[in-house]
């Protein structure tokens, strides 16, 4: 390990490692490849100070950790230039400088709320990490996201009193309005815990949770190309991670919120600040998201392995198409033109030879993916056509195929998802008949936040979840399903 922090330390040609002024909520590849690699940009472009210090929410057991190479590790931009040729930049970021655990650490982290020179809170803790779960103050770790904030916050406050003390907050997840979701949430924690007014009003008042969109194309670490990389690197890192050129982050900075910090937009072409984030998401999330959650289920029940294999074919391609231009875009209030421009930016990001991102990967909390990103297209196409999206019918047919393991190759490709869901589809699988069982997913309200259990959509569902369920599916054969007849069977 020695070795490798030296040959990590050669990639930062003399820069400094920074001050931990952000404490970050997660460690997976999407901020490491992103919001970190930014900061570490930043900071060597603008010989910036700013330092992280990551809190991963489970136990890492035997797995690797950051700590082992000091903080450090590469990001591989991967994808081609304006002539076509294939770019593959190493970066190796140094603005990490340790890695926490919530429960083992948490003492450590109480700490560093008190800490005057922590300003930003950073998060990332999947779509579903933005929730309201009741727990006590004194638990060590709570253990939600947003009661961990507010337990942090009562701790600087308690320390550091009120003045010019407040965080400002990034939160990443992929939820509308993340940064006014998450105030809530604190709020609503701290009246449970009976803190006091002036808290309360602090948090309110000098805190900046501001509201983001994040979009970067983040597959983690290119497994197959593992021993080619090393060689030419020079050396073999555990946490390298892979990603696409294309990067924005999009911070709303609302009436009273002072600049947000660090100050990415001036500094990265790829970070903006604007007044209303919600073009940026709403085009995002039902497209590139959407895209990517709508194929999901179909790529893994056909046994493709990667986005780029699927789109690259005739008939994954075919499948996005259609979705975008007659499921997705018309039903969405942006201009029409803009939003086929950035589909086709969509389309060309997921075929990009260079990046092999696994669905295997996407699938994680796929049920809560597809309420956030494709739910709302699917009922908005509902309303107004008085019949189900074929597409989006097909897709959420797949998912509950995929989820029951009503398919061959089930075995290599189990449902990742918090047990919680895993048990409420185990009780739905449990009906003795396939219209049952459609009912109970569509009816389910936990799932879905009402029920979708209308006799049109659920016959289209029933209709795909047989025929989905019945034997081998060819991906290569999506126009058998009757979504598309522009591709041939």
């Amino acid at each position: 390990m020695k070795a490798l922090i030296k040959a990590l330390e050669r990639q930062l040609d003399g820069r400094p490692r920074p001050t931990p002024r952000v404490l970050q909520f997660g460690q997976g590849n999407f901020l490491r490849a992103f919001l970190d690699w930014k900061i570490d940009l930043i900071n060597a472009r603008g010989g910036l100070d700013w330092g992280v210090v990551i809190v991963r929410s489970l136990a890492r057991g035997a797995a690797p950790s950051l700590n082992d190479q000091d903080g450090l590790y590469t990001v591989l931009t991967r994808g081609v230039d304006s002539t076509g040729e294939a770019v593959s930049q190493p970066h190796v970021v140094a603005c990490v400088r340790r890695e926490l655990e919530a429960g083992a650490d948490w003492l450590e982290i109480l700490a560093l709320a008190r800490h005057p020179d922590i300003a930003v809170v950073a998060s990332n803790t999947t779509d579903a990490g933005i929730v309201y779960q009741p727990c006590a103050y004194d638990a060590a770790p709570p253990a939600s996201f947003p009661a961990k904030v507010a337990r942090l916050l009562h701790e600087r406050w308690l320390a550091l009193g009120e003045h010019e003390t407040g965080w400002r907050f990034l939160p990443c997840e992929l939820i509308e309005r993340n940064g006014e979701v998450l105030q809530d949430l604190v709020l609503r924690h701290a009246d449970d815990w009976g803190l006091p007014a002036a808290f309360l009003r602090w948090v309110a008042e000098d805190n900046a949770f501001y509201n983001t969109l994040v979009d970067r194309i983040v597959p983690g670490f290119p497994r197959d190309e593992a021993e080619i990389l090393a060689a030419a690197l020079g050396y073999q890192d555990p946490f390298l991670v892979a990603a696409e050129q294309y990067h924005l982050l999009v911070i709303e900075r609302r009436s009273g919120q002072p600049e947000p910090l660090p100050p990415l937009a001036a500094w990265d072409d790829g970070s903006v600040v604007v007044e209303d984030v919600t073009p940026f998401r709403q085009r995002k999330v039902a497209l590139l998201n959407g895209g990517h959650t709508a194929l999901c289920p179909l790529a893994l029940i056909g046994v493709v392995e990667t986005v780029g294999e699927a789109v690259r074919s005739a008939a994954g391609e075919a499948f996005l198409r259609g979705l975008f231009e007659q499921e997705i875009i018309p039903f969405l209030d942006l201009p029409a033109d803009s939003l086929r421009e950035f589909a086709e930016d969509v389309l060309r990001r997921f075929a990009n030879p260079f990046i092999r991102h696994y669905w295997r990967d996407i699938s994680l909390n796929g049920l809560a993916k597809f309420r956030v990103r494709n739910l709302p297209s699917l009922l908005a196409y509902l309303e107004r056509e008085g019949a189900p999206p074929p597409r989006l019918s097909l897709s959420l047919a797949a998912w509950l195929t995929l989820y029951l393991g009503r398919f061959p190759a089930a075995e290599s490709c189990p449902p990742r998802d918090s047990e919680a869901v895993l048990a409420r589809l185990r009780a739905i699988g449990g009906h003795a008949r396939s219209e049952e069982i459609v009912s109970a997913f569509l009816a389910d309200t936990e799932l879905w936040g009402s029920s979708l259990d209308r006799p049109a959509l659920r016959q289209a569902v029933l209709g795909h979840f047989e025929a989905l369920s019945s034997g081998p599916f060819d991906f290569g054969k999506l126009a058998n399903t009757g979504v598309d007849s522009t591709v041939g069977a």
